[in-house]
């Protein structure tokens, strides 16, 4: 039996990094998951491994910062598997220009949309639901860049992840009398893809030192498996050695 049977999981930016991961890891634990990005073919490999892994999988491909694609993978999820009980909001994009100076206002527009503005469409979408039924758990995927913005990350990254504890502690006050819990989960330096993006590349062996994907998404299954009387609202996680 594992420790998501029966529970719905809806995963943005699931078609690589941690949210394949996060997708993989909630198949195996029986979760019937929800995977939503915008490359369709890489999608569908994910769905393919994640129905090996022993879980159901639907593929909704999506740009996030639409929101009526947004409905749109709402209601498909809904109507394939019915209600939603874990949303990660895992969705996220930086730009290799990370000073002010060098961030042009299309590139922080963008980053703000998809990094936070998504998570707050998503969230706001599925509450209702969540609070009628007396249960739900939103983890939002955020960055260590959040609690100590850097230029490393980048002005318009570190905002975005800013603006996730917000809506983390607003989405708390509004949902916990009701049973609907969400945790800010706040990653360093992890070996994804938008590392690569950073100014300056890393080696094999730093990269081998950083978070890794299976260990996000070891860590959303056990925060997805938690009971309901259980809330952990903040979560940090940090590389042991840098």
């Amino acid at each position: 039996m594992g420790a998501l049977d029966g529970k719905t999981v809806i995963v943005t930016g699931a078609s690589s990094g941690f949210g394949e991961a996060i997708a993989l890891a909630c198949a195996e634990a029986g979760a019937r998951v929800s995977l939503l990005a915008r490359r369709q073919e890489l999608l569908e490999s994910v769905a393919e491994a994640a129905r090996a892994a022993g879980g159901e999988a639907l593929v909704c491909p999506a740009d996030v910062s639409d929101d009526g694609q947004i409905d749109a993978a709402l209601e498909q999820t809904r109507a394939a598997f019915g209600p939603i009980d874990v949303l990660v909001n895992n969705a996220g994009l930086n730009h290799t220009e990370r000073s002010i100076a060098d961030t042009s206002a299309e590139q922080w527009r963008e980053m703000l949309e998809v990094n936070l503005t998504s998570a707050f469409v998503f969230t706001k979408a599925v509450m209702p639901e969540m609070m009628e039924r007396g249960d739900g758990l939103i983890i939002n995927l955020a960055s260590r860049a959040g609690m100590f913005p850097n230029l490393l990350a980048g002005v318009g990254y570190s905002a975005s992840k800013i603006g996730m504890e917000a809506l983390n502690a607003v989405t708390n006050e509004e949902g916990n009398p009701h049973g609907v819990r969400a945790c800010l989960f706040n990653p360093g330096a992890g070996n994804t893809p938008i590392i690569d993006r950073r100014p300056v590349k890393f080696s094999a062996e730093q990269k081998a030192k950083m978070i890794q994907s299976e260990d996000i998404a070891a860590t959303v299954v056990f925060l997805a498996s938690l009971p309901p009387r259980v809330h952990i609202d903040f979560l940090s996680m940090m590389p042991t050695k840098s």
